[in-house]
């Protein structure tokens, strides 16, 4: 009888360092540098999760345009001016521009524990393999780095 309360509290003591563990808070940041005509992109992706959750989600994205002319500028500075109104339609999600000489930046912040992914998923506003009901920060790492992005900073 004590060798199975014993034994019965080892195995709960050890659930609960489990469950400890598994909700330790960590963060990830990813980044991708390309060119693409003229026009030099760097997005980084930060996630912030607990345990292996992601709980939100924060991508820059910066434009350097300064390989091409001023009309063009003006023309995808407008083009990414309508993204930033699409995200922000949605709730659980910030997203701001800024635009200076040659350059133009978004950032976008996605509160990844409510409907946000889904519905930036539906929009095709965001890229979602599975189910959009939990994001995996492994999983999603990972998939970044397949695509070209490279991991920047990993803390705990």
């Amino acid at each position: 009888m004590v060798k199975k309360i014993i034994s019965i509290m080892v195995a709960l003591t050890m659930t609960l360092a489990l469950a400890a563990c598994g909700g330790k808070e960590q963060s990830a940041t990813y980044v991708m540098e390309s060119e693409l005509d003229g026009i030099i992109m760097t997005d980084t992706m930060k996630l912030d999760a607990k345990g292996d959750l992601v709980q939100q989600m924060t991508e820059t994205v910066e434009l350097d345009m300064t390989g091409v002319d001023e009309a063009t500028q003006s023309m995808l500075a407008e083009q990414y001016d309508m993204v930033v109104d699409a995200y922000n339609a949605v709730e659980g999600v910030e997203c701001t521009s800024e635009s200076a000489e040659g350059t133009y930046s978004i950032t976008i912040v996605i509160d990844a524990t409510g409907d946000a992914v889904s519905e930036l998923a539906a929009q095709g506003l965001l890229q979602v393999e599975g189910n959009t009901d939990g994001i995996s920060l492994e999983a999603t790492g990972e998939a970044l780095i397949e695509i070209g992005y490279t991991l920047q900073e990993a803390a705990e």
